[in-house]
């Protein structure tokens, strides 16, 4: 192994001992619960720096793991509608870029030589079709969000492709999350039409992602 991989190797690996340590031996684990996210969120002031803290939340959990459904429910808790989807879609961008920005650092040459070959044959493919093919990747069933970007990083696939076609391929499942929690929480308050169709939309994202994923992973 080179040695500029070799110290890749170690960074990516004490990052990632360290986040795992956080996750395991703080509170952090209780805290990303659903009941307790919306325990905490009632009190939470719907200000432009709370809608700064979660885009940095999105940052952040792009890179950890965290599912990006999760974080775009939790934004829908503490805004308004119109305002969490503002929020929501730089949002999944920039999730999006976190991980692809830690795969760019880390260079296709971090897996080994034979990886990194079959790597440069799926950059070719993914480049050919531009952003759709990376829509693709978020809708087949490969590894978590976190991982796939981490990898299209690190083949450097063109960044303005990358982050369009990860984006709409995540976007159904997120704004699903979105809808569904608000439509629920308002039900729970104040049932409404409203409320009910933003179930209702809920549902139909939820059920165009499982068509095009169902559907992608056929072909």
């Amino acid at each position: 192994m080179k040695k500029s991989s070799a110290i890749k190797l170690t960074i990516f690996l004490v990052v990632i001992a360290t986040l795992v340590a956080v996750y395991f031996l703080t509170p952090l684990s209780e805290y990303l619960k659903v009941e307790k996210i919306t325990e905490l969120t009632n009190e939470v002031p719907e200000t432009f720096v709370t809608a700064l803290i979660f885009l940095g939340i999105f940052f952040v959990g792009g890179s950890l793991l965290i599912p990006v459904p999760l974080m775009a429910f939790t934004v829908s808790l503490v805004f308004n509608i119109w305002v969490t989807l503002l929020i929501c879609i730089p949002g999944l961008v920039i999730a999006s870029l976190s991980g692809y920005g830690i795969g760019r650092f880390m260079g296709a040459d971090f897996f080994g030589e034979k990886v990194e070959k079959s790597l440069d044959k799926i950059k070719d493919k993914v480049d050919d079709k531009g952003p759709w093919a990376v829509m693709a990747l978020r809708l087949a069933p490969t590894p978590p969000f976190t991982i796939t970007s981490i990898v299209s990083g690190s083949i450097k696939l063109n960044v303005w492709k990358y982050a369009l076609g990860s984006t709409l391929g995540i976007a159904p499942l997120a704004l699903s999350a979105v809808f569904f929690g608000k439509g629920a929480l308002q039900m729970m308050k104040d049932p409404s039409g409203l409320a009910a169709l933003s179930i209702v939309a809920a549902v139909i994202l939820y059920a165009l992602y499982r068509v095009v994923k169902k559907k992608k992973t056929e072909d």
